[in-house]
């Protein structure tokens, strides 16, 4: 069965950390076989650097993080900042006094300033990196927004035509009794409008989300209401109005089980169910899985893409939602968490609450 999981990944700080520090030592190595030849000093010199580079290490692959996290407060970072400066040179002291041939109190002057240095400089280095960091989201966002507002500006030729021509497809459709297509169009309309003035919007109340989201999977069951080998279920939970997400994150998703799970003539079911716990909203999707034949153009067209939703979840939520996608022959399963916002942000009001 083929995974995927997008969350939290500390392996690869580890692989990083693994990675410069063999390079470090290596090249330390080879200066310090070149230094002692010049002089004992100079040799002796060269080995403080890979315990400088463990300490620059330590703290920003691990104590920073913890800190930036709230895991642990200023003073238990600064706590295990010195005491990780302490243990680190343990072994280096005696690996340099051995070289030495006497103890000197030099030696341990010499880590003191070592850490006095690094110790600040990893500090800065951490939070400015991170303040870039922020400022490329930023970018990435807007640059992001602009294209996606210039599509929708192509997508919004004149809507108010487009609805009146709804509504008088609507009136005709009940003026003919047709009640099912009446309906369907009216579900179709508030859709639309949903797409056209509400997803321009940074976040919007999770209920609105829901709502569009349970329109969806209802004009989509139609086709399949009267077909006893599909079973399309739906478990979402009731109006929430004071939780926020950003808009049209969950529906590719749910779009992409519409398009990959549906056969008219083999047994097919699609399962969605979202609830929220603590603030947290629980969205899944279990869906089977039947091969294109090529003449559906609801699986042949684009859609706004997986790829596409883990780049705005990455940007949107940082560190605060987790994705599992799994996939076997047979069925396909999706679990989003996220952690809401009890009020509405801007996206870069958002990412800078995440990272202060």
């Amino acid at each position: 069965m083929k995974s995927e999981t997008k969350e939290i990944n500390p392996p690869s700080n580890f692989r990083r950390f693994f990675a410069e520090f063999a390079l470090i030592l290596g090249l330390s190595f080879i200066c310090f076989i070149i230094g002692i030849n010049i002089h004992r000093h100079f040799g002796i010199l060269i080995l403080y650097v890979p315990y400088a580079y463990l300490l620059f290490a330590v703290n920003q692959y691990f104590f920073l993080e913890l800190l930036i996290k709230r895991t642990i407060s200023m003073i238990e970072y600064i706590l295990v900042a010195l005491l990780s400066a302490v243990l680190l040179f343990i072994p280096f002291f005696f690996m340099i006094q051995a070289i030495h041939g006497r103890y000197s109190n030099k030696i341990i002057w010499l880590g003191i300033i070592c850490a006095i240095i690094v110790l600040p400089i990893t500090y800065l280095y951490f939070f400015r990196f991170k303040a870039n960091k922020r400022t490329i989201d930023f970018l990435k966002k807007d640059l992001g927004k602009t294209a996606a507002e210039y599509k929708l500006m192509q997508s919004q030729v004149n809507p108010h035509f487009l609805f009146n021509v709804m509504n008088s497809i609507y009136g005709l459709a009940l003026q003919e009794n047709a009640n099912r297509t009446a309906d369907s169009v009216q579900r179709l309309s508030q859709m639309m409008r949903f797409l056209i003035f509400e997803n321009q919007q940074d976040q919007i109340p999770l209920s609105r989300d829901l709502s569009y989201l349970k329109e969806y999977i209802t004009i989509q069951s139609l086709r399949t209401e009267n077909v006893e080998n599909v079973k399309i279920e739906q478990d979402i939970v009731d109006s929430i109005d004071n939780l926020f997400i950003a808009p049209m994150l969950l529906i590719p998703f749910v779009e992409n089980a519409f398009k990959h799970g549906i056969s008219m003539n083999k047994p097919s079911w699609i399962k969605v169910n979202a609830d929220v716990v603590d603030g947290q909203l629980k969205f899944s999707v279990y869906n089977s899985i039947h091969k294109s034949t090529g003449t559906d153009l609801e699986r042949t067209k684009s859609g706004i893409g997986l790829e596409n939703v883990k780049s705005r979840l990455d940007l949107s939520y940082p560190d605060r939602y987790m994705l599992v996608m799994e996939q076997n022959q047979q069925e396909y399963f999706v679990f989003l968490t996220i952690e809401l916002d009890s009020s509405p942000h801007s996206e870069f009001e958002t990412n800078e609450q995440n990272h202060d």
